[in-house]
């Protein structure tokens, strides 16, 4: 299955979590709200009760109520189906409309309202209340607030009458019923939270999961290919040399002779050489490879370098030097292996000249060693993954200016190897015009004083 198609079934299931996590929290948040408003329905009456016996007793001490219950069978036969309620209910009204007529002491608000949120507030719902005295259509006649009791940002009880006549009816309002929902919702809403988030990380931990194993897949097919297209021409060098000396044709010849056992020679050391990269790149990545670390002289490492390359290459080759740093405290055999490549790639990825300048001094504390070359240079979306393992992005680009795909492993071992040593290295390019490599390494004071013998060129 291809990446994106995983992608894609990857966003389908987050959205269908999401989608699933929405619904729940809806319905918990309609149930916390019916929760709030069938509490609010349940005590609102019982705090008006309270208010009013409060009421009552701000009067007179030696004051005698006297409460006569009228029944009529035809009239109250519906509310009889709940003896209980109907009695409390008619108390109620009997009480209100007592302390109105006989006390003239009409609903007292402030205390109804801190009578009634005291009541929430003790169940866990810490709500901010109103009430007011509405008529049987609903109109406010009067209220504890200005507040809007028709809105919709708040929780009305059910009128609750208050006169036998069914003129004036008593209703609680829950003003920040929304607080109170996300309130009592504190610990759902983190955990939701917490659960998404740890779902799509998960998520993305897999996909990059499989990514990394879809790269990994493609490296061994590249390394596979690279390792047989580098090893194949060393190879069949050696193989037809070999079959040439075996026939005995160049006996006397020794000049060609010779000549057949150098190139022999040169393609073994390149496949020990491609051989060994490997093996020290593998160490180098799992941190086994241990340096030997020495004060290295880097005139004369550069110039030997210089030579073997100018020596061997098909094309012109200038070198310009800028040597202000005659030492550095490093592995020279990394070391040099690592310039090596640099100008292996300088002489690769060029025309048919081309100017590699050697610069060396210390910025800061450490010191460096550019290698600048006139070359083809790298493209800008190819200069963030250059040192990858195996990449050879712009390999196509290159040999259509005459360069080589290469192997893969040259700008990789030169990061590794400047990373084993502490320091870092770093590429300044510009297309079609040049590339400059520069390798960092950190100081070492005791390297400073000490000699390093080279010849002047």
């Amino acid at each position: 299955m291809e990446i994106k198609h995983i992608r894609w079934i990857a966003v389908v299931g987050l959205i269908a979590i999401v989608e699933l996590q929405y619904v729940w929290l809806v319905n918990t948040y309609k149930l916390t709200k019916e929760s709030i408003q069938m509490k609010g329905e349940e005590l609102f009456p019982e705090a008006a009760l309270q208010e009013v016996f409060l009421r009552v007793s701000k009067t007179k001490k030696d004051s005698t109520v006297t409460m006569n219950v009228n029944f009529d069978a035809e009239k109250d036969m519906e509310s009889m189906s709940n003896p209980g309620q109907w009695l409390m209910s008619y108390m109620h009204v009997s009480f209100q409309e007592i302390a109105l007529k006989d006390f003239n002491r009409d609903v007292s608000f402030v205390d109804l309202d801190s009578i009634y949120a005291h009541m929430l507030d003790s169940i866990g719902f810490p709500a901010v209340v109103a009430s007011c005295i509405v008529d049987s259509t609903g109109r406010v006649m009067r209220s504890s607030s200005q507040l809007d009791i028709h809105g919709k940002g708040v929780l009305r009880t059910s009128p609750l009458p208050i006169s036998h006549d069914g003129t004036r009816f008593l209703q609680g309002v829950i003003t920040n019923p929304y607080r109170v929902i996300f309130r009592r919702m504190t610990l759902l809403l983190l955990a939701t939270v917490l659960i998404m988030v740890l779902v799509i990380v998960c998520i993305i931990y897999q996909i990059r999961i499989i990514v990394r194993q879809d790269k990994i897949a493609k490296l061994r097919e590249d390394f596979s290919y690279a390792m047989i297209h580098d090893m194949k021409t060393p190879l069949s060098s050696i193989l037809m040399g070999t079959q040439i000396l075996e026939t005995g044709k160049l006996d006397t010849q020794p000049e060609k002779k010779a000549r057949y056992f150098r190139i022999l020679k040169e393609e073994g050391e390149h496949l020990l050489s491609l051989t060994n990269k490997v093996l020290t790149l593998s160490k180098l990545e799992n941190h086994q490879l241990k340096l030997e670390k020495d004060t290295c002289c880097v005139r004369s490492m550069l110039e030997d370098l210089a030579e073997k390359y100018k020596a061997k290459a098909v094309k012109h080759i200038v070198y310009k030097w800028n040597l202000q740093a005659d030492t550095v405290y490093a592995d020279e055999e990394l070391l040099k292996e690592a310039l090596s490549n640099l100008i292996d790639n300088a002489v690769k990825y060029s025309g048919d000249e081309v100017e590699i300048t050697f610069s060396s001094g210390k910025f800061s504390n450490e010191y460096y060693i550019k290698v600048h070359d006139t070359g083809f240079g790298i493209p800008l979306k190819d200069q963030s993954k250059i040192f990858e393992k195996y990449e050879r992005a712009s390999a196509a680009d290159r040999s259509r200016y005459g360069g080589s795909a290469g192997f893969g492993l040259g700008l990789n071992y030169v990061l590794r190897v400047a990373e084993a040593h502490g320091g870092r290295v770093t590429l300044e390019s510009i297309e079609g015009e040049y590339s400059e490599f520069t390798i960092y390494l950190p100081n070492r004071e005791d390297a400073i004083d000490k000699t390093c013998l080279n010849t002047n060129k």
